[in-house]
């Protein structure tokens, strides 16, 4: 099973760690790959999970209440006691008061028949699920980022690891590697671990021994 920490569902989903925390707490979507035991655990969503994940914030966009939306997937577990997430599974419809249950398409246009003329929109699980796998699969390929540190610009390799993080490497600076959480975190550090390794090649420099660094002169936006 492909599993996701907080800060990768947040950047597939779009919604906050606060919100994952909160969700979480509320006991409205909860990772069902590992659980927060304690301070310092790390959480794990399944796939799934990032569907509901994504239902909810999109609820949320259209200005449904925290409290409807747990009202609604209170209906859904009693009246759909087979399915264990019922968010992953039922196409819903909102106008951005009432939320209403999608079976087919039948049921969709005497729902829109029945409300009148409103807003509408629809939340199609096929649609959210064709949504995560294109982020998931941007997130997952290796991509190389040109990341800028004082007046020179370095290339730099970022993949994600085994579990669940990101591995970045800096192709001018040989052994210069780091990692984090999320894409966006990796990113952050690079620039740290790119200050320390170049600190430390001056250090040596002092002491005679010299370090290969490539690197190329940033180029400057010219002012006017």
């Amino acid at each position: 099973m492909q599993a996701f920490n907080t800060k990768q569902s947040s950047e597939i989903t779009g919604a906050s760690i606060r919100q994952l925390n909160h969700w979480d707490s509320k006991g409205l979507i909860k990772p069902s790959v590992r659980s927060a035991s304690g301070r310092g655990s790390r959480r794990l969503y399944s796939y799934a999970d990032l569907v509901a994940i994504q239902t909810v914030k999109q609820l949320r966009d259209q200005e449904i209440s925290l409290q409807r939306i747990r009202k609604c997937v209170q209906y859904l577990r009693r009246h759909l006691p087979d399915v264990s997430k019922p968010l992953t599974y039922c196409t819903l419809l909102t106008d951005g008061h009432e939320i209403f249950l999608v079976e087919d398409e039948k049921t969709l246009r005497a729902t829109v028949e029945k409300q009148g003329q409103r807003a509408w929109v629809e939340l199609s699980i096929a649609g959210i699920d064709r949504e995560l796998r294109v982020r998931i699969i941007q997130l997952g390929d290796k991509k190389v980022e040109t990341v800028a540190v004082g007046d020179y610009a370095y290339q730099v390799e970022i993949e994600p690891d085994e579990d669940g993080g990101y591995v970045a490497e800096v192709a001018g600076l040989p052994g210069c590697i780091t990692q984090g959480d999320s894409y966006g975190e990796t990113l952050d550090n690079v620039k740290d671990a790119i200050e320390t390794y170049l600190s430390a090649v001056e250090d040596l420099k002092k002491r005679g021994v010299h370090m290969p660094v490539r690197r190329k002169k940033r180029r400057r936006k010219a002012t006017a």
